[in-house]
This record gives C-alpha cells, sequence and structure tokens, in this order.
C-alpha cells in the first residue's frame, strides 16, 4: 500500500478549521436580579412556588411547520415568556454572560464578535418535552442558539443534538445551585428535549448573532476527508503487519506541557484535526492517544573556537537516540497508567515533522580526563498516536510492561463492563494481548526479576484467571518463573494457579519453580510450597514430596563453589522461613520434615541457634499441634539444651575494677591502656594526646567490646580521652538470663 504516514499527513493537511457542532459546559453563576412581567423578581434556585406563579403568566410554547405556527402538546409541551417580558441585571452577570458567550465562539470556532439576544424564557414541569426539530432563524445574522438552564432542582430533560450522523447527549442539569449549565449549537442542527422527570426546568434561550457583515458561520464539515481517514486506516488494520508501520505517530503544530495534553486542551487546527480523527479512528478499528513525544540524542561535540577559558562547541556525531511517546491522554480525557512506548521514524507522520530538532540548542559538557566534550539535548511535541486494534496486542507488548499490562487491565475492565462474555470479541482480544504479553516477556534476568517485584506477574495472573485462561498462566510458570522470573511477590498468584491445575501438572510445575530459584530465594520458596501445602487432598499432599525435596536440597549448606555477584547471593533466611519450611515439609511427609529439622543442627554456623532456629522453634511451638510432631520436638529439645547450658554459667557481677579485653593492638597507647584494664584498683584512665591518637585508642575500645565508657574532656589543650570501666558485660549477660528463661518458659522447658 501507499506510504501510510504520508498519506495520513496529506488528508489532514486539508483539515483547518476546529470547531463542532455544539458546545456544552457549566460555570459558576452569581445570580441575576430576574424579574418576569406579571410575576416580579425570581429567586435562584427556583421555588416551586414561583415556578407555578410563572406558569400562570406564561404561555403554551409553539413551534413552526413551514410557514406556519402551531401549538400542539404531543410535539412541545412547555411554557414560555416572551424576552421582552424578562428583565436581567447586575453586572456580575453581565461579565458572566460575556464569558459564556466567548467560551461558546471558540468551541463554535467562531471568526469575529458575535452576541446573545435573549428571546424567551421557557419554563418545563414535569412530563413536559419537545420532540426533534431544528431552529429557524429568529433574528437577522442569527446562526445558532444558546440554552441557559438557571439553578433549579429537576430531573430529566436532557438535551440531544443531532449534526450530520453524529449525535451528543447533554445534561444540563446541575447539583451545586452556584452552578448554571449552557449548551449552544448551530441553527440548522436536529435537537429535542426529552421529558422532565420530576421538578422545574428554567432555561434562558438565545439567539447567537453574528456582528457586521458575511455570510453567517457554519459548522466544519469534513466528512469527506473522514470517509478518506476511514479508507486509509481501515485498509492499515487488514494489510499484513510487515508491510506496514505498527503505529503511526501524527505530530501537532502547538507546544503543550504535560497537564495540557487533553483533548479539550488543544488548539487551532490541533482541535479540528482531532476532531477528524477520533471518530474515523473508531469507525476504521483503530485506537487513538494523544501523548507526548520526546527526542533525547547525545553524543560527541567538537571544540569550535573560543579559547581557554570560554571554549566553544559544535555537535561532532550523534551516538545515542531516544526516541519515545509518553503522558497518554484517551480521546474522552481519561488518562491511562501507561509507561513510555518507543516510536521509530518511519512511524512519523509526516516524515519531516521532527525537522526543527536540529534547531534545538544542545548542552556541552567540556573534556574531563580521558573523555572528550560531548552534548546532549532533548526535544518534545505533542502527537495525536494511531495503531489498529487488530495489531494492539503486539504493539503494546513491544512496549514493556508498563504499556502492556495496564492496557489489558483496562481492556478487561471494558470486556467485564459489557457483561464479560466469555467467547466476545473483547474477551478474545484479551487473551490475545496477554499471549502476546507472555511471549515478549523480558529475557533479562534483572528486569524479570524486577517486574516479579512490581507485581506485574501477580497482575498478569490475576487478568488471565478472570478471562479462564489457566492454560496461560501455567505456559507462563513453566517457561518463566521457572526460569529465574520469580520473586516472593509472586507466591499468591502462583498458588492460586497451581491449586486449580491438575494434581501431576501443579507438582511438577511447583517442582521446578522451586529448583530454579531456592538457590537465590530460600525463603520466597518455602513461603511458595507451604501455600501450596493447603489442601486437604491426601493425593494432592502426597504428590508435592518432589517439590519438597528440591526445597530441602537447595536450602543453604554453607558451601559456595565460587564467589556470586551481589544479584546471584541467597537472601538470608528468616525464622518465618525457616518455620514456613518445616511447617510445609510436616504437612507432607513427617520424615522430610524430620531430616530438615537435623540439616539445620548440623550447620550451626549456617543457622544460627540464637538468631534462627530458637525464634523459628518458638514459632512452631506457639502455633503448632498436639501431639507435637517429632521434627518440631527434636528442635525444640536441641534449643533447650543451648538454653539450659547457658543458663547453668554462673552469674555474678565482677569482684573488683579488672576486665577482660583483648586490645588488638600492641602500640604504646594500646599498651598503657591493656595495663588498665588489667588493674584491680583503677576505675578511671585518663588519655591526654592528640586527636588521631584519642580516636585510634577509642576504635580500639569499640572494637574489643571493652567495658569501658569513653568521653571527651575538652579542658586544655591537647584534649583528655576520659575512660570509665563499668559493668556493661555483666548487665548483658543479666539481660541474656532474663531472656533465656523466659524462652525456655514458653518452649515448656
Amino acid at each position: 500500500m501507499p506510504d501510510l504516514a504520508q498519506s495520513l499527513a496529506d488528508i489532514l493537511a486539508a483539515v483547518q478549521r476546529p470547531g463542532g457542532f455544539h458546545v456544552a459546559g457549566s460555570f459558576d453563576i452569581h445570580p441575576p436580579r430576574l424579574e418576569v412581567t406579571g410575576v416580579g423578581p425570581i429567586a435562584l434556585p427556583l421555588l416551586p412556588v414561583q415556578a407555578k406563579a410563572l406558569l400562570r403568566v406564561a404561555e403554551q410554547a409553539p413551534y413552526g411547520r413551514g410557514p406556519e405556527t402551531l401549538v400542539d402538546t404531543a410535539v412541545r409541551r412547555t411554557w414560555q415568556v416572551d424576552g421582552a417580558r424578562v428583565a436581567l441585571t447586575g453586572q456580575r452577570w453581565v461579565a458572566d454572560l460575556a464569558e459564556v458567550v466567548e467560551r461558546v465562539r471558540r468551541g463554535l470556532a467562531v471568526a469575529g464578535t458575535i452576541e446573545a439576544q435573549l428571546y424567551k424564557l421557557l419554563i418545563y414541569d414535569t412530563g413536559s418535552f419537545f420532540v426533534p426539530h431544528r431552529d429557524t432563524e429568529k433574528a437577522p445574522g442569527m446562526f445558532a442558539t444558546l440554552v441557559i438552564v438557571l439553578p433549579c432542582d429537576y430531573s430529566g430533560g436532557e438535551l440531544i443534538i443531532r449534526h450530520r450522523g453524529q449525535e451528543v447527549r447533554v445534561n444540563l442539569h446541575r447539583d451545586e445551585p452556584s452552578e448554571a449549565a449552557f449548551a449552544a449549537f448551530y441553527a440548522d442542527c436536529l435537537h429535542e428535549v426529552l421529558p422532565i422527570a420530576s421538578g422545574y426546568r428554567l432555561a434562558l434561550i438565545y439567539n447567537l448573532v453574528r456582528v457586521g457583515p458575511g455570510p453567517l458561520p457554519q459548522a466544519p464539515d469534513y466528512g469527506a476527508e473522514q470517509q478518506r481517514l476511514v479508507q486509509l486506516l481501515g485498509s492499515w488494520s487488514t494489510a499484513a503487519p510487515d508491510a506496514t508501520p505498527d503505529k503511526l505517530v501524527y505530530a501537532l503544530e502547538h507546544a503543550y506541557t504535560p497537564a495540557e495534553i487533553t483533548f479539550a486542551a488543544l488548539k487551532g487546527k490541533d482541535a479540528a484535526v482531532a476532531q477528524c480523527l477520533i471518530p474515523a479512528a473508531d469507525a476504521a478499528g483503530c485506537d487513538l492517544h494523544l501523548a507526548l513525544i520526546s527526542v533525547t540524542e547525545s553524543g560527541w561535540a567538537e571544540y569550535a573556537g573560543g579559547g581557554r577559558y570560554s571554549p566553544e562547541f559544535e555537535i561532532g556525531e550523534v551516538t545515542e537516540t531516544n526516541w519515545e511517546i509518553h503522558d497518554w491522554c484517551l480521546p474522552d480525557d481519561r488518562r491511562p497508567v501507561m509507561d513510555s512506548l518507543p516510536f521509530s521514524a518511519d512511524e512519523l507522520s509526516p516524515a519531516d515533522a521532527l525537522a526543527d530538532l536540529d534547531e534545538t540548542e544542545p548542552e556541552f559538557s567540556e573534556a574531563t580526563g580521558n573523555e572528550g566534550a560531548s552534548f546532549e539535548r532533548s526535544y518534545q511535541r505533542a502527537a495525536l498516536v494511531l495503531w489498529p486494534r487488530t495489531r494492539r496486542a503486539a504493539t503494546l507488548a513491544a512496549g514493556g510492561l508498563g504499556v502492556s499490562i495496564p492496557a489489558l487491565l483496562a481492556l478487561v475492565h471494558r470486556w467485564e463492563a459489557a457483561g464479560a462474555t466469555s467467547g466476545d470479541p473483547l474477551w478474545h482480544e484479551a487473551r490475545s494481548l496477554a499471549a502476546a504479553i507472555r511471549t515478549g516477556w523480558p529475557t533479562d534476568l534483572s528486569v524479570r526479576r524486577q517486574a516479579s517485584n512490581d507485581g506485574r506477574m501477580r497482575d498478569l495472573f490475576a487478568i488471565q484467571l478472570r478471562l479462564d485462561d489457566l492454560e496461560g498462566c501455567a505456559e507462563f510458570i513453566a517457561r518463566h518463573s521457572a526460569d529465574g522470573a520469580y520473586g516472593a511477590a509472586d507466591n499468591t498468584a502462583l498458588a492460586l494457579v497451581l491449586g486449580h491445575l491438575p494434581t501431576g501438572r501443579a507438582a511438577e510445575l511447583l517442582s521446578a519453580v522451586i529448583t530454579a530459584n531456592v538457590g537465590r530465594l530460600p525463603g520466597a520458596c518455602a513461603a511458595l510450597l507451604l501455600r501450596c501445602t493447603q489442601s486437604d487432598d491426601p493425593a494432592r499432599l502426597a504428590a508435592l514430596q518432589t517439590p519438597a525435596r528440591a526445597l530441602l536440597d537447595g536450602f543453604p549448606d554453607g558451601h559456595v563453589a565460587a564467589p556470586l555477584p551481589n544479584w546471584e547471593r541467597p537472601e538470608p533466611l528468616t525464622a518465618a522461613q525457616v518455620a514456613d519450611a518445616v511447617n510445609a515439609f510436616l504437612r507432607i511427609d513427617a520424615a522430610i520434615a524430620e531430616q530438615a529439622v537435623m540439616r539445620f543442627l548440623s550447620l550451626p554456623a549456617v543457622y544460627n541457634l540464637d538468631g534462627l532456629l530458637l525464634p523459628a522453634a518458638l514459632l512452631l511451638k506457639e502455633g503448632g499441634t498436639d501431639p507435637e510432631p517429632a521434627a518440631v520436638e527434636t528442635l525444640r529439645r536441641a534449643v533447650l539444651a543451648h538454653l539450659d547450658a547457658r543458663i547453668a554459667l554462673p552469674l555474678a557481677p565482677p569482684p573488683d575494677w579488672t576486665r577482660d579485653a583483648a586490645i588488638p593492638c600492641s602500640c604504646q597507647h594500646c599498651q598503657g591502656l591493656t595495663r588498665f584494664l588489667a588493674a584491680p584498683t583503677e576505675r578511671v584512665w585518663l588519655f591526654k594526646a592528640g586527636e588521631i591518637d584519642r580516636r585510634h585508642v577509642a576504635d580500639k575500645v569499640q572494637r574489643a567490646n571493652a567495658d569501658l565508657a569513653l568521653t571527651t574532656d575538652k579542658r586544655g589543650r591537647p584534649y583528655t580521652l576520659v575512660c570509665t570501666k563499668n559493668q556493661a558485660s555483666y548487665e548483658r549477660r543479666v539481660r541474656q538470663r532474663a531472656l533465656d528463661l523466659r524462652h525456655r518458659e514458653r518452649l515448656g522447658g
């Protein structure tokens, strides 16, 4: 097919004037002084008693049919008061009305000056309506109608506006009494007012009139361009993926900040192009986003003169370029949570859209050390981004998990909102995107593990289960989780999926995951195995013996064949994880649990009694069953023996001021410190010396964990390090004794 990006640019080049066939909105109203002849002042919000008074002086509103003006309540049931009988005063009201008229002028894209001429005051009560009709020209220069609904309490009465096959539904009711709503539309638009369900609706009707000579404004009509766009984008949707770009990035003319990236904030031709593209993209089966595109370039720079103290540089060669799309916005101005998506030059429309990149001033960095001079420059612009829905899966998956997972979640929300029917187009589309995400899952190990830590795998599993795609989950486990793409954050989702799989398949996949990851994450694997033992099915528990032995065989044994990089080093086990492992083994096979406990006890350098096995024994004892399993009893008795041995040691305060400490230094200052520590009658030692020597002695005291309190006496020069003996070691033993007794009691000793 022809150059797609250029063809898109050629069609949109004809779209020049923005504006739609209608404008609607609200504004903070400063209540005017509203008076009606025969009634007097009208309070706002409108009171029911005054609404009834208005109905008494109003006349049944007619409608026009050809040259005739008729009254027929089957066509129009409402009441009107002629504008000549309505007085609206107040300086703030004049300003409010002027603001609304200006918003309408911009929204309808009318050049020049327009004014609003009050035509009627309409009162709708319950049941009032007006069937579809078009307004006639009621004043010279009239081209549109403005409706302002004043604060009043009602429901129903939505305004339907149709123009050239397009339709909008506008609700002009506002709950806030200080707010009024408005809608304006070209006079040739077909429109109707749906029945009022309850209450009273009070509306000011204005004729919008062009001021000055010239043709009357008309709504822009880009029907021909839209039809061409539908044909172009439709053929793109059905073309072979390798024959056309995956997406199109149409650069806009105006500059926008990230906060301004909304369709409602687009200006001039940008707004017109968006209005033309939105329905065309939808009709052709394409997704459309508004976004920012950023181009970052860096490389080396060349010296261009300027002297030693103010050197000048110029760009030498670009060595790195990064093109990204970010700050996404949908046509309804919702902002999807999506990361950046890369794009390439062949996706840019028109091809020379970034020609002014070369005008961007770079930032130069002078040469430092062995590095030459360098530069960096950044360029940013707004763009409309399209891709066929048939390629949505591949496009989003290629953008990375930060793009594809949120997009998949949004797609599933749409499917569920539409009724969550298995087998419908949205269901197939969501499963297709999930499959593309699985296929394109990161291959770099560190990125895969970060994805697990970020919960990306958990989110993917949750979505696939909602789509009844259990096989897709199993495929991911075999392909990725069992190949290092695993983290503790995955356990809940993994256990849920494995619980839905047949017994043999679940055990096989669990064994593969544990075997691949236990060396790095033994605690996480223990927690996963425990989660998978929650079944009461004996056959299912018996099938877990293989993954249980894989966990035990992979638990730390203190042997490291070679130094490991930081990212490959095992995460330290916690007492809770040791308890998880024992509990999991107990549910699967008591013999494996006993083997595990004996292994822990045989490796005190790896499984520290006080730091790991004692708190694990407490967890197992206090959360265990009666009778006590043999493995738990073995661990508990070993810990009790350790406590009893320490409790049996004599505990008494030192008889004198002699303090034991092995000072790891033999310099003259440390020799004096050693003599002081051995002296039975000396409690304080004053060491007057320079800062370096004082710091040296203090460091040796701290390294030896000596029973000394250190302070500095800053009177005189040099300062004096004051070393005072205390009973810190004895006090630590006292605290340890009390803790050992409490632990012994909790363990049933």
